[in-house]
């Protein structure tokens, strides 16, 4: 399902290169289960963002499901991660004018999702992440664990092929 090679990160400043990866090899199969661990800094972010297709590599190849990402265009790639990747940030990442009914719609409306199946779907999440009472707050309104869930429902709702999470946990202690 994935296959990087060679891949590294830096940002240069002048003539100093910082290398943030420096030569990743993995593959990935469908159905697998991976955790990423080491210490703060280490590039676990930077990885995760590159295999979501938020960032690109400085070298190296990535493909997905056999399609090479490093030849694609940034609209290419925001395609294939509109359609197959769901990703559960960090800092959550949730649109604060919006409600949790909305940020959870959101990603489906990117899909162009009609109304009754976005509905039902919406509904699912609510229901499966205990949230059905906070549908209509906004992320302010929310515990730091109410907003992690949202951001795990809101990666889910589109029923990716890969889920790609930041410290999914981090805030969660009692569902």
């Amino acid at each position: 399902m994935i296959r990087l090679e060679g891949i590294e990160k830096c940002y240069s400043s002048g003539a100093v290169k910082t290398f943030v990866l420096r030569n990743i090899n993995l593959i990935f199969e469908e159905g697998e289960f991976m955790c990423l661990m080491g210490p703060s800094g280490a590039g676990k972010s930077t990885l995760l963002h590159i295999l979501g297709m938020l960032d690109t590599p400085t070298d190296g190849e990535y493909c997905f499901e056999d399609e090479p990402v490093h030849k694609l265009n940034e609209r290419q790639r925001t395609e294939l991660h509109k359609n197959h990747i769901g990703f559960v940030f960090q800092q959550y990442h949730l649109i604060d004018e919006l409600t949790v009914y909305e940020n959870l719609e959101m990603p489906l409306l990117y899909k162009k999702i009609k109304g009754s199946e976005r509905k039902g779907l919406v509904a699912e999440m609510l229901d499966r992440f205990n949230i059905v009472a906070k549908k209509d707050l906004f992320p302010n309104q929310l515990s730091g664990g109410e907003q992690q869930r949202v951001g795990v429902a809101r990666a889910l709702i589109t029923r990716p092929r890969l889920i790609l999470a930041d410290e999914p946990t981090g805030k969660m202690r009692h569902w």
